[in-house]
């Protein structure tokens, strides 16, 4: 791009930038479908639990109370649902956008891919937090209508018991965590999405890497036997599917200092993933 095409970026805000693409994410009809998402899936969760408890001792993490439904039926969707939602909104977003022309036409208004790249994924990761949060709302009204509630319930991991006030504030914990995780693995999926030359190729990518992080912990535990307790978590801990899964209650608890090791885990899955998805639209920012 020319010198004076950079000077028209520049003066453009990115706040403008950001408007553009909320609005453009907004304009497909499977995302306005897909803000059906919370509700639905609190409702199959909770059911699922409620459905669950009859199964369970009263005293176990999982039995299911007014307290810990909202961490239950996250953990229940936060692999699945959430994930898949990012998958979906990346692949809308970037590769069907770069396939069809569109990024072209916005490049052609004197806006740099970078910037175009940070805003939507800005923007589809305030879509999936907003989701979270109306997820949130929706299990704490059906865990205080459906299900019991004791004056106290155990954490996982040993972590102690909470009262419902205490476990209210774990609950939020575990979102701001899941927040954290979601927004790391959506930078996967654009760095995905930024390889894929089609919608399938981003699609079929993604699943890959979602598999690959569920096998490649799945047949570490084999080798428990051979390694050290905390070896073997870190090693476990090192996939982003298996953190979501069970790394954030394990982060709250502190198993095995483990706190410290996710966040690390996130935030080198972060910058490697974040960094070389700017670093490549970048370079096709120039070759335009």
């Amino acid at each position: 791009m020319s010198l004076l095409v950079r000077e028209q970026v520049d003066g453009i805000g990115f706040a403008r930038i950001l408007e553009a693409e909320w609005k453009r994410l907004w304009k497909r009809r499977a995302v306005r479908w897909m803000a059906w998402t919370a509700p639905v899936a609190a409702l199959v969760s909770t059911k699922y639990l409620f459905s669950q408890n009859t199964t369970l001792d009263p005293g176990l993490p999982e039995y299911a109370t007014a307290g810990n439904v909202p961490v239950l039926a996250l953990a229940e969707m936060l692999i699945t649902v959430f994930s898949g939602m990012m998958l979906i909104l990346a692949g809308l977003s970037v590769t069907e956008e770069y396939r069809s022309g569109q990024l072209r036409m916005s490049m052609l208004r004197a806006v740099s891919l970078p910037k175009i790249m940070i805003a939507k994924w800005i923007s589809c990761l305030v879509f999936v937090l907003i989701q979270l949060a109306l997820y949130f709302l929706c299990t704490v009204a059906m865990g205080r209508l459906a299900f019991p509630d004791p004056a106290t319930y155990p954490l996982f991991y040993d972590a102690g018991t909470v009262s419902y006030a205490e476990g209210l504030l774990y609950n939020l914990a575990y979102y701001g965590l899941s927040a954290v995780a979601l927004g790391v693995l959506l930078a996967v999926f654009f760095w995905i999405a930024a390889l894929g030359r089609s919608s399938t190729a981003a699609l079929g990518l993604g699943i890959g890497f979602l598999l690959l992080s569920y096998v490649l912990p799945i047949m570490l535990t084999y080798f428990r036997p051979l390694l050290e307790a905390k070896v073997y978590l870190r090693l476990y801990f090192s996939s982003l599917l298996m953190i979501e899964w069970e790394g954030l209650a394990a982060m709250l608890a502190n198993l095995h200092g483990l706190q410290y090791w996710n966040i690390g885990i996130l935030a080198g899955y972060g910058l490697l993933f974040g960094g070389t998805t700017v670093w490549i639209w970048r370079r096709r920012d120039s070759f335009e």
